[in-house]
């Protein structure tokens, strides 16, 4: 992708979009029970974005910094087809150990980070 579809913005901090970033909504229930028939029944309160492992290939020591400084709830910023939203949500974990390497032009990146993040907002819309 091209454009506005490159990066993502974390807490500020604008970072190379990961790649392979499959954000997806997922519907959300409450008041869930069991009838005595066994069956399971639950009210749709809304939606929310899917819980994601963002994986990059390469980062800049100021874009790792941004991902190991991350604590708390904190706000990604992305580009989809349905416009640019902004989203609170937490790091869960880092997935991948990155690895320090010198790149073509002389400088310093990091290869190989991956990080979980999980949404918090639920939208009723």
């Amino acid at each position: 992708m091209i454009g506005i579809f490159n990066d993502i913005i974390i807490n500020g901090v604008r970072v190379f979009r990961p790649s392979d970033t499959p954000i997806a909504r997922e519907d959300v229930y409450a008041g869930e029970y069991t009838t005595c028939t066994g069956r399971t029944i639950a009210d749709r309160i809304g939606w929310k974005y899917s819980d994601v492992s963002l994986q990059w290939d390469t980062l800049t020591d100021t874009m790792l910094s941004a991902l190991i400084n991350l604590s708390g709830a904190f706000n990604i910023t992305f580009t989809d087809f349905d416009g640019t939203h902004t989203e609170a949500v937490i790091r869960d974990e880092f997935t991948n150990t990155p690895t320090r390497m010198t790149n073509p032009q002389g400088n310093a990146v990091w290869r190989n980070v991956g990080i979980k993040i999980r949404f918090l907002n639920v939208h009723t819309d």
